[in-house]
């Protein structure tokens, strides 16, 4: 592995509060070192407390685009020397929100890589899955509203299997931003009530005869850290997106396209 002439990685983080961390450890965990110098140069910057609520937004709950602030922060890694960029948080790239980033972020005039994370995981299941059929995603209702992760699997000729809003809200979203029992509020220790509501989801996808389910949420792999559950492949984005930010990192040059 050329480490001499890798670029910097940048991580966004502050959005869910071990969420760039999570991201972190697969990036260390995901590169082939024996060494500390033949790990990858990585920034991480955390700003919680300026990042409006993803889901709020796209709820229209607040008015406040969380675009402008996770732009701003791009900014301050482009300047410690961050040439590849991944945020750590889904949500964030629905739609709504990643194209005004991208848009903010072409305003800075620096060539940076900055991935996206569902496309990396859904590509990532189109190249190293391509057999499977039926995948469940578990997202936030954000990420849920927003259909970012249907949308790109569906393109692919994937079955997406989605439970109703109800159920969406009242165990999957519940289970990460509970204010008493969800992973954001525990993030480490996990809640038996969080762990219940895991166990009811995992039940409904296995009832739909699903192959896979996506973590479609950074702290999801926080409380399902297994590859497998009952016959069903546990896709982590946090893991695949690693990779796809260690990829980009060792490419001597940029190509032009998806390049900002």
């Amino acid at each position: 592995m050329d480490v001499e002439n890798s670029k910097i990685i940048g991580i966004v983080g502050g959005m869910g509060p071990q969420a760039g961390i999570a991201l972190y450890e697969k990036l260390i965990g995901n590169t082939q070192a024996t060494t500390d110098q033949q790990h990858l140069s990585v920034v991480l910057m955390s700003f919680p407390k300026n990042m409006v609520d993803r889901t709020l937004f796209l709820e229209g709950q607040v008015s406040i685009n969380p675009a402008y602030e996770i732009a701003n922060v791009i900014k301050k890694l482009i300047i410690s020397g961050a040439e590849v960029i991944g945020i750590a948080c889904n949500t964030s790239h629905s739609a709504a929100i990643f194209d005004v980033i991208t848009s903010e972020v072409s305003k800075f005039g620096r060539k940076i890589k900055l991935l996206h994370m569902p496309l990396e995981v859904c590509n990532h299941i189109s190249k190293n899955h391509s057999q499977l059929s039926r995948i469940g995603l578990m997202v936030t209702n954000g990420t849920y509203r927003s259909g970012v992760y249907k949308n790109l699997l569906q393109e692919r000729g994937f079955e997406i299997i989605i439970p109703d809003r109800i159920f969406q809200n009242n165990v999957i979203h519940k289970m990460i931003y509970d204010l008493e029992i969800g992973i954001k509020a525990n993030p480490t220790i996990i809640r038996e009530e969080a762990q219940l509501l895991c166990n009811e989801a995992l039940l409904f996808f296995k009832q739909k005869n699903v192959e896979a389910i996506i973590l479609g949420c950074t702290e999801l792999s926080m409380i399902l850290k297994t590859n497998e559950v009952d016959g069903m492949l546990i896709i982590d984005s946090n893991e695949c997106f690693a990779k796809a930010l260690i990829r980009e990192a060792l490419i001597s040059e940029f190509v032009k396209t998806n390049t900002l």
